[in-house]
This record gives structure tokens, sequence and C-alpha cells, in this order.
């Protein structure tokens, strides 16, 4: 298939639970966070002609507990490219319809420099996306992961403050969602 997806063209979406992995030390006395963490993009898709076809991809860990200031990991075990793109709570696709229909997926695609309006002409030239301060903190914030073998794992630092909870979702694959609860 294709290494990018509109989210139209998504016909079933498995929305999956995600295991916790967090890379660092465990949780310090007084609430503070790990300064590192690791987030996978992982799963698989299947089809079966006139029958079905089923797509796994999920992040794992779906919840990162990571200090203000903290350093994320975010690597690829699939052929498919993602994006781990900060959105408001409210933009996290809940249903099918939200899921057809992602609301911020087609802003922050055009952000990275992608046509939206017909199909892949390559790459998008414009890896990350910072719209708010420097460090992922506020909804826009984007990057995009290359499929595996094309590029190694991707690191960002984190730069909300303590106490704000992130919303992340792939808008190639709006079903992958997750967040950060910075502390």
């Amino acid at each position: 298939m294709q290494s990018w997806k509109s989210p139209r063209a998504i016909v079933v979406a498995v929305l999956g639970g995600a295991l916790l992995t967090v890379a660092g030390s465990a949780l310090a006395a007084g609430g503070k966070g790990p300064t590192k963490a690791t987030i996978l993009a992982t799963g698989s898709e299947r089809m079966k002609a006139n029958a079905y076809y089923r797509n796994t991809f999920h992040f794992q860990a779906g919840t990162v507990t990571i200090r203000s200031g903290g350093t994320v990991t975010l690597a690829n075990t699939t052929k498919d490219a993602h994006t781990l793109s900060l959105v408001k709570q409210s933009q996290v696709p809940r249903t099918l319809k939200q899921l057809e229909n992602c609301n911020a997926c087609g802003e922050i695609a055009k952000s990275h420099g992608i046509n939206t309006e017909g199909p892949p002409t390559g790459p998008p030239p414009i890896r990350l996306v910072n719209v708010g301060a420097p460090g992922f903190d506020a909804p826009g914030d984007s990057v995009i992961l290359p499929p595996k073998g094309r590029g190694g794992p991707v690191t960002f630092k984190v730069s909300a403050h303590a106490g704000t909870i992130l919303n992340f979702i792939c808008i190639i694959h709006p079903w992958m969602s997750g967040r950060f609860l910075v502390r």
C-alpha cells in the first residue's frame, strides 16, 4: 500500500489499546516525570479481497508521562509513514464519522507542505512544524516519522509547562492517538 494515505481512504479502523513504554527513570518524588521517553508507531495491515481491510497501527505507549523539557524519541516499526501531531482534545477522533472527517488533519498536513487535494507526490518537504514556542507545547506542533528503513527515529523536546496534558494523533492514521502528561 502507499506510504501516504488520506484519512478519508480508511475504510475500517481498529481502535486498539496501547502499552505504556517509557524510557528513563521512574517517577521521582515530588511528581516529576522522566526526562526521556520512547514511543513506537507499530501495528500491521491486512486485507482479504471482497472480505475485509484491517489496520492495527497504534502508538505504543498511548499515554506518556514526561518532564517539561524532556526528550521524546519516536520510532517506526511499520512500512508506512506516520506523524505525531498535537491537537486539541476535542479534535481526537472518537467515532468512525469523526475519523473520516478529521478536522485537524488537513490543516496540519498543509503545514507540512502536503497536497491534500490529490495523490501523494513524494515525501513532505517540511518534517517538523512548530507553531508555539520551541519544542512541543501547542496544538499544531507536528513531526513526520518516515517509514521503517527510510530514516531513523526522530527526537523532539516537550516544552509545555508542568501540569499540561497534550493530546496527539497521527494525521495519516487518525485513530492512532495518545497524550503526554507533562510533569
